[in-house]
């Protein structure tokens, strides 16, 4: 039995990283993107690459292999949240879903996996409560809405044969890409510091334990719908002091979040939302994190 992971969203952020790492195992990967020569040129080790819309290996064909899909496709969360841009953020996660899902039906795939990107944005909001997945408290925001419309859709249409898993990721920390870009830039131009009082809950993780977790679910056959976060999550006030220390930037300026509305919209909500999540079910299956404080993620991040 051979087995081939079929990654949506090949060349964004974690898609890249989790390409190269199976990559390492000599695992074979299909990858599916908008645009084929961009993905073959960025990822030449591919065995297979398709379009979204004409995702036809002949391995589906052998329907004794195992087929794990990954999606990981979607419009950026960043910027102003037109009903335009809404539609267009809820629409490009889906599509990576629903075509798994038929494949699995076409081919009788009876031994498959999905793996589907989600956020802690699901969750609702809290100064202080540790939230694991045990919670059942959604959120009323677009994020948390979409995010629970797309785990919902996963759950009711997949097959029963079908593993399922929803990826809740947190603050995705990388030397490229990623919401470090957006804050490196702030502290460069010397402006960072709290947003508001800087007491909201920061959940964070950092890229190389986003692939190493995707591998660890995967190798041991973990299911549900699982926190992507280090254990140690940081007030957003301490989160930006360690930062700035690191980058040797200052970081004593105070931002009300009402001044980021015209610029970010209803995305402010995400940065001055608190959210204190812990990754429970890693812990408890095992995962040993690479990266489970702060200051030793950034450290090696921006060295």
């Amino acid at each position: 039995m051979k087995t081939i992971y079929i990654i949506f969203g090949i060349r964004g952020l974690i898609g890249t990283h989790l390409a190269n790492k199976l990559h390492e195992s000599n695992a074979y990967i299909i990858g599916v993107s908008r645009n084929v020569t961009k993905t073959i040129t960025k990822h030449p080790f591919l065995n297979e690459v398709y379009s979204l819309d004409n995702l036809n290996s002949q391995e589906f064909k052998n329907n004794k292999n195992k087929f794990i899909f990954v999606n990981l496709s979607g419009e950026p969360l960043i910027g102003l949240w037109t009903k335009g841009k809404k539609h267009r953020v809820l629409e490009s996660r889906k599509y990576g879903v629903n075509k798994a899902i038929e494949l699995i039906k076409k081919y009788n795939l009876i031994n498959s996996v999905i793996l589907s990107a989600s956020g802690i944005g699901i969750y609702k909001k809290h100064p202080n409560n540790t939230i694991t997945e045990q919670s059942s408290d959604i959120g009323n925001s677009f994020i948390s809405t979409m995010s629970n419309k797309l785990e919902e859709n996963l759950k009711k249409n997949s097959s029963k044969s079908t593993k399922v898993i929803n990826l809740r990721f947190g603050i995705v920390l990388s030397k490229k890409g990623g919401s470090l870009t957006y804050l490196k830039l702030i502290y460069n131009f010397f402006i960072g510091g709290k947003i508001d009082k800087g007491n909201q809950w920061w959940s964070w993780i950092h890229i190389d334990d986003v692939i190493n977790s995707i591998i660890h679910i995967i190798d041991k056959n973990i299911e549900g719908s699982i926190n992507i976060t280090s254990p140690n999550p940081e007030k957003q006030k301490d989160f930006s002091k360690i930062l700035g220390k690191i980058m040797k930037r200052p970081y004593v300026m105070i931002t009300p979040s009402i001044l980021l509305k015209p610029v970010l919209g209803e995305f402010t909500s995400e940065i001055k939302d608190s959210r204190k999540v812990h990754p429970q079910l890693l812990l408890k299956s095992g995962y040993d994190f690479k990266y489970d404080k702060l200051e030793k993620a950034l450290e090696n991040i921006l060295k």
